[in-house]
């Protein structure tokens, strides 16, 4: 089977040149994951108009197109990045980035959202770290070259030589960073809630033991899944607990961004999230990373910027942004314009 296919690809919104172009495709990432089976990743595309306006274009620095290479967090799908509500995307980064002139690639790592899951259930504890990496770096390679000949099904028109700028949210921050470590594709990366300290206050006795234990951890992560969650890919609780609120609440925002964020939610990729919930378990892949990252948390967030300049040791500029009035889903807070603005400044003026 070609590693390109087009089943359930999805085209544009409309076909107005003045529009975003959004397609959905799917890509056969079988050859890069060593399990039995076929393996596809799903990705949302979303390209600006061929002709922006004169304050919005898709070239930074070096007249190279940009593309924003975006990987979700845990409970959540590729879905959380084109954030729609009542037939309008006031909550997409998307949408934003799209204003700004930039591409979009949104990706499901396998395990999640319409990305394949690993059969029987058993083999989802084989699903290591590297190999989600892998199978998303194969992924953007793929959306790559298909980008590059253009889209006739979606109205896109062809993207050639352009730079890719990693995007990622909590655990999906580790996954870019992890992926960064392995291929370098990215000439800087974007990480909303990133850090290698994991989270303590929410770890039982045997987490806690692989502490600091990187290479004992991701030896051991399938089992451990297996022995403290029950199963691969766990399904998020319709009610959170106390302590737990500041992962999935949207503090002052109006309850529909809650709502959307529930739309966008999917299952729990175990293997990726307990790893980033124990200290270390990202560590070394982070110590690899060589290029500007811009890092920006939440007032109200999992994690604080305290530490990133020394969990990126290798960066050559390490810039860090703490958003008011927000909590750990950046882009339904009320100070979202704000991160919008913010991000694509620093992307034009650092690439």
């Amino acid at each position: 089977m070609s590693p390109l296919r087009k089943s359930t690809d999805a085209g544009p919104i409309d076909g107005d040149a003045r529009s975003n172009r959004r397609a959905t495709w799917r890509f056969d990432v079988s050859d890069v994951v060593p399990l039995p089976g076929l393996f596809e990743i799903a990705v949302d595309v979303v390209v600006p108009p061929s002709h922006p306006s004169p304050h919005s274009n898709l070239q930074g620095n070096n007249d190279r197109p940009i593309i924003l290479s975006c990987l979700p967090g845990g409970f959540l799908s590729r879905k959380y990045f084109d954030l729609e509500i009542h037939q309008h995307r006031d909550y997409s980064f998307a949408e934003a980035m799209a204003r700004e002139g930039f591409l979009t690639l949104a990706f499901d790592h396998l395990g999640v959202g319409d990305s394949t899951r690993p059969e029987p259930i058993e083999l989802g504890y084989s699903l290591g770290i590297e190999i989600v990496a892998a199978a998303n770096q194969r992924a953007l390679e793929l959306a790559l070259i298909r980008l590059s000949t253009g889209d006739v099904d979606g109205i896109i028109p062809p993207v050639v030589d352009p730079i890719t700028i990693g995007i990622g949210h909590s655990m999906g921050s580790m996954l870019t960073v992890e992926q960064q470590a392995l291929t370098r594709p990215h000439d800087a990366l974007v990480l909303f809630s990133f850090s290698t300290r994991g989270t303590p206050a929410f770890l039982d006795d045997e987490m806690r033991a692989y502490a600091g234990d990187p290479v004992r951890l991701r030896a051991e992560i399938g089992e451990l899944t297996r022995r403290t969650m029950g199963t691969p890919y766990p399904e998020r609780a319709n009610n959170s607990e106390e302590g737990r609120r500041a992962a999935f609440g949207v503090g002052t925002a109006p309850l529909e961004a809650e709502e959307a964020l529930h739309r966008s939610s999917t299952n729990l990729l175990a293997t990726g999230g307990l790893l980033s919930m124990i200290p270390g378990g990202y560590g070394p892949p982070a110590e690899k990373v060589d290029v500007p990252v811009f890092m920006l948390v939440g007032d109200h967030d999992l994690h604080d910027d305290r530490h990133a300049k020394a969990d990126l040791p290798k960066s050559p500029l390490v810039k860090t942004v703490v958003l008011p009035d927000c909590w750990h889903c950046h882009f339904v807070a009320n100070s979202r314009e704000t991160l919008w603005t913010q991000v694509a400044h620093w992307i034009r003026t650092t690439i």
